[in-house]
């Protein structure tokens, strides 16, 4: 048999193959609810009971090709169309993925990247003493130009619109925040990120409190698993989310990719 090559795979089928590893597959499986879905590009190898998906995510700011499956599956569908992006992200690779994807990509930046999660009834007593906000739309300005001021490139505005966000305050400006990169209530799974503390006010346990609350209120409203990765020389990080319960489950690197 041989590889054939969907370019329009239905949004079930895609669903039923990435949800056989969720936590691997939390961004993909997240990515074909709104509002990502139409931003996201799937693409889909079969080969009798193997498969290999291909996600070309694309935003105003950034391109992701993130692979899944099989390898051979990711070879077939980068053959199969000549068009991909000139520039991009790599992430989830390994390296049966380096090798296919270097047929087509020189890879710069490169960085090892652990995921760690926790799952529901795992987080350690919640830390006290830290007063917090839960930002909403109305306080997207601020935020916003908190993350731009502190050079975080991650944040996009539905990602308020549609997660949850919090933040601690002193005299009336925010000094750390931390969410959701995405919530997908249909698979109970969230991921969480953009968690940043003023450098100048570090080492007041901000982002451990942000951090703590943020999963108890995903998992009181019905997420089971709860996601962030890590690069895996950030040990400081790594300190703050494995006390609370997070663990590791699955590592990959990541990259900067250019057409040769």
């Amino acid at each position: 048999m041989t590889w054939q090559v969907d370019f329009t795979p239905s949004d079930q089928t895609l669903h039923d193959l990435l949800g056989q590893n969720r936590l691997e597959s939390a961004y993909a499986l997240g990515d074909l609810q709104p509002p990502f879905r139409e931003r996201s590009q799937f693409s889909l190898a079969q080969n009798g009971a193997q498969w290999a998906i291909l996600l070309w995510y694309r935003t105003s700011t950034f391109t992701a090709l993130i692979p899944y499956g099989a390898a051979q599956g990711i070879n077939a569908i980068l053959v199969a169309k000549n068009e991909w992006p000139k520039a991009c992200i790599v992430a989830n690779m390994n390296g049966n993925y380096r090798h296919m994807l270097g047929k087509r990509y020189r890879f710069s930046n490169e960085q090892a990247i652990i995921r760690i999660a926790i799952e529901a009834g795992q987080l350690s007593d919640l830390p006290n003493g830290t007063q917090l906000e839960q930002l909403e739309d109305q306080h997207l300005g601020e935020l916003s130009a908190f993350y731009t001021m502190n050079d975080v490139p991650t944040f996009s505005p539905d990602q308020l619109h549609g997660g949850l966000y919090y933040g601690v305050r002193r005299h009336g400006a925010l000094v750390a925040v931390g969410g959701t990169h995405l919530v997908n209530s249909r698979d109970h799974l969230a991921t969480i990120g953009n968690v940043y503390t003023d450098p100048a006010l570090r080492g007041n346990g901000y982002v451990r409190t942000i951090i703590a609350h943020l999963t108890q209120s995903l998992f009181d409203q019905g997420y089971t698993n709860i996601i962030h990765d890590v690069k895996s020389n950030d040990f400081a990080t790594r300190q703050i989310y494995e006390p609370l319960g997070y663990q590791p489950v699955g590592s990959f690197w990541e990259a900067t990719a250019r057409l040769r």
